[in-house]
């Protein structure tokens, strides 16, 4: 049984070529290499050594490929995370008029949101990083109406990220007392939109995965759970 998907481990498309492969293993030795982030990046490297080995060779990615875990469905997207979607999305339309925030605007969310939060910030402050910490998937439900299941469209998703405070340089305590803006953080929260393909007819129970390592977000990947409700 396969546990890990190497694919999201390296942050490439199933389709992807030797080439793309071996450039994405590149980028990501160097980032994660213990010479440069300390020991906390050897487990990180570690699975990426093991994903490059794998899908680098055609014999064991083939082997690795029929093995992989499908949905109930037995069908699951891939979204690649490069170049972020403009808006507007144009050759294909939004699902909904507007982006949906998966922090407010959703139900079901896995991890909390407080447990999420935290570990966002880590990817732009590197303070609490966890020893050994890995890529994990944030799981977001999706409800669809049978009509926007069968026709499909493009969902736009706020994600969270942190940036610098403007209002303390990202200092979070100038002339020494906290500021009120990140409340001594030195980080404020913000949304970056990204876009997924839905494509049409899509299943009850289908998954749909997307790295957000476009948006500086290392330790998640994005896991939608596509649910088709009863009612139109």
């Amino acid at each position: 049984m396969v546990h890990k998907d190497y694919y999201v481990i390296l942050g490439v498309s199933p389709t992807a070529t030797t080439r793309g492969i071996q450039h994405a293993f590149r980028a990501l030795a160097q980032r994660y290499h213990p010479d440069r982030v300390g020991p906390q990046g050897t487990s990180a490297l570690q699975d990426i050594v093991a994903a490059y080995q794998v899908l680098s060779d055609p014999e064991r990615r083939d082997v690795y490929d029929r093995r992989l875990p499908r949905a109930e469905t037995g069908e699951r997207y891939w979204h690649q995370p490069e170049p972020l979607v403009p808006e507007p999305f144009n050759s294909t339309q939004p699902l909904w008029p507007e982006p949906q925030s998966i922090l407010h605007d959703f139900m079901t969310l896995r991890p909390s949101f407080d447990a999420l939060r935290a570990r966002v910030l880590r990817n732009f402050t590197g303070v609490g990083v966890p020893k050994g910490e890995r890529i994990e998937g944030l799981n977001v439900e999706i409800l669809l109406s049978p009509d926007e299941a069968r026709r499909g469209g493009v969902l736009r998703l706020g994600v969270p990220v942190f940036v610098p405070c403007t209002m303390c340089a990202g200092t979070g305590h100038p002339w020494g007392v906290a500021c009120l803006a990140c409340m001594g953080q030195g980080m404020t929260e913000q949304e970056k939109v990204v876009a997924v393909r839905l494509p049409p007819q899509v299943r009850h129970g289908t998954l749909l995965d997307r790295p957000l390592r476009g948006l500086g977000l290392d330790n998640f990947y994005l896991r939608l759970h596509i649910a088709v409700t009863s009612w139109g």
